[in-house]
């Protein structure tokens, strides 16, 4: 297990509350092991405006974006959304 502290955007969760029960609790697993271990999850990487690294993972058709922020031991969520094809 993880020291690392989860958080999720708002924006996420209001994403997660319009799937079914069945994908939310896919994803919301996923989370948890990207939380043990992040730099097993990054399939690729983006930057945000201000220039920060940002790991994309895809899992199934979805497209998780999340933050490691190794100084204060926080995995952010930053968004999920529909994977490109």
């Amino acid at each position: 297990m993880s020291d690392y502290r989860l958080l999720v955007a708002q924006e996420v969760i209001v994403f997660l509350d319009s799937l079914k029960k069945v994908e939310r609790l896919r994803l919301m697993r996923r989370f948890e092991e990207i939380a043990a271990f992040p730099g097993n999850y990054a399939d690729y990487e983006e930057r945000d405006p201000t220039g920060r690294r940002i790991d994309v993972n895809v899992f199934g058709k979805f497209a998780i974006a999340f933050w490691d922020d190794f100084a204060d031991r926080d995995l952010k969520i930053i968004s999920v959304k529909i994977a490109d094809r």
